[in-house]
């Protein structure tokens, strides 16, 4: 047994440090690295004599110091007071990104006041995940479905669920709760992809109208002899097969109805909706009577409105009735460090749904889609994430540039070809069945005749679409939008094996 009057032999501490799962780090007072376990090693994926010796700059690309903030452990080097429990970002020498909880505390000497050194202790929030994951710490459910069924009224959304950080999301939401308190017709606008109907639902659940339901159309999606018996009911013999039927306006009673793609209405029913609303009341087709409704409408629209109008496809008495409340939805090219935010979310979510084990994207990966514009927004940016983490192999963890879809490594084709290991980026080997089945990178030269380079690319675009979907062809045929009569024409046109994509029992 140790004996507690004497100092512990430097030894015994230095193999406890070394059994921690912890990344332990110690540098003195000129911040530079006298110490790190073997936890920091493998977390920095450096030898020990790569780091020994070495200033905090010179071996970590902290995102805070691009930022003109100092790491934590030169902070608490110069304040002398501990910063604890912070989430840290930054990149390896390598290129890898870390993300972890980081506590950083300064060292005394004697009684001195001013601190000779700091030691900082990170956890790796990936391992930590993994390692919980494990030992069953997380039960896999679909949050937004459970809530979905608690709610009972239509809708799985809440403004909690909205991922940011951006002032300008923030002064949003703000306007959204200001608007849901109140029962005003509200409008939405904002680019495709934005989460318009995400906003809609929030402001329903943050509403008087909470407890009865939310009920959407996408009025572009529905032919225009549909949409107005659709919106406003039939009563039985109006026409050929029409039955008593309650519209979306007495459905949503007392509830909210949402109109997207107002503007994608025809002008004829835009007047009886204008009526409706006026005099709150509605006519099912073919009824000789009225019935009062009582509902509030959520209108959005991914054209300005003032465009729209100018266009002939919004009546501007229509906008004016609707717009009481109007909500910009910023894209996501604006939102600045919100990106970081979904990516992790996206990569989360996936690891979940897909079975993948991504604990981090490299920094060119990063770079790359901090660049792209996201003309889809997040619409975009979590079918491009589920498309990337598709293309992962079984065991990997890090998430890189060869991993993306084509359409992005065509649109980065200048930035993917100046890497030093541009080859491989564009000719990777599938995970698909284990087989070593090389995407071919169409832009890479002009070869061939136009038809056999389209048919390389159509059956490439197959080949990818088959991997993402493990081969399901009723799904692939969903995602590439069409039938999967006509998918299997063209798989047995290209002869490509389906039996390569299959999930292995």
């Amino acid at each position: 047994m140790l004996n507690r009057t004497k100092d512990v032999d430097p030894t015994i501490l230095y193999q406890i440090l070394d059994r921690l799962r912890e990344a332990v780090y110690v540098i003195d007072q000129d911040g530079v690295v006298v110490y790190v376990n073997q936890a920091a090693t493998l977390l920095e994926r450096l030898d020990y004599n790569q780091m020994i010796g070495k200033t905090i700059s010179d071996i970590y690309s902290y995102t805070e110091i691009r930022e003109g903030k100092n790491a934590p452990s030169l902070n608490v080097l110069r304040s002398g007071v501990a910063q604890i429990d912070e989430n840290i970002e930054w990149f390896t020498r390598d290129g890898i990104m870390v993300n972890a909880i980081t506590s950083s505390y300064p060292l005394f000497r004697g009684g001195g006041e001013a601190p000779v050194g700091s030691f900082s202790v990170s956890e790796d929030i990936g391992e930590l995940k993994k390692r919980l994951r494990n030992l069953g710490a997380f039960e896999r459910k679909d949050t937004y479905r459970l809530r979905k069924q608690q709610m009972r009224n239509g809708t799985f959304y809440i403004f909690d669920d909205i991922i940011y950080a951006s002032e300008i999301m923030g002064e949003m939401i703000t306007m959204a709760q200001r608007f849901a308190a109140k029962r005003m017709p509200i409008m939405i606008y904002g680019e495709t992809g934005t989460g318009k109907e995400m906003i809609a639902q929030s402001i329903h659940n943050a509403s008087p109208f909470l407890a009865d339901e939310f009920v959407a159309i996408n009025c572009a999606a529905i032919p225009e002899n549909l949409l107005e018996s659709l919106l406003f009911g039939t009563v039985k013999g109006a026409f050929t097969g029409a039955t008593d039927n309650a519209g979306l306006f007495e459905k949503a009673e007392n509830g909210t109805i949402f109109l997207d793609e107002i503007n994608s209405m025809p002008i004829i029913l835009q007047a009886k909706i204008l009526r409706a609303l006026q005099e709150k009341e509605i006519r099912r087709i073919g009824d000789d009577k009225t019935r009062k409704i009582n509902c509030r409408i959520i209108s959005a629209t991914n054209k300005l409105p003032a465009d729209a109008i100018r266009d002939g496809e919004l009546r501007e008495d229509l906008f004016y009735r609707l717009s009481t409340g109007m909500i910009f939805v910023p894209p996501l090219r604006e939102r600045g460090r919100d990106l970081d935010l979904l990516i992790r979310h996206f990569i989360e979510k996936c690891n979940d749904e897909l079975d993948t084990s991504i604990e981090r994207m490299s920094a060119s990966l990063s770079s790359l889609l901090r660049s792209y514009p996201w003309p889809g927004n997040i619409r975009e940016l979590s079918n491009t994430m589920e498309s990337t983490m598709n293309m992962t192999r079984e065991g990997e963890t890090v998430l890189d540039v060869h991993h993306l879809p084509n359409y992005l490594k065509n649109h980065f084709y200048t930035e993917i070809a100046a890497m030093p290991n541009a080859i491989q980026v564009f000719s990777h080997q599938s995970p698909v069945g284990g087989e070593d089945r090389r995407q071919r990178f169409p832009v890479m030269a002009f070869h061939g005749k136009l038809d056999e380079m389209i048919g390389e690319y159509e059956k490439n675009i197959l080949e990818t679409a088959l991997a993402s979907t493990a081969g399901n062809l009723t799904r692939c045929g969903e995602k590439l939008g069409i039938s999967r009569q006509g998918l299997m024409k063209k798989v047995k046109k290209y002869h490509i094996r389906l039996d390569k994509y299959k999930k292995k029992k």
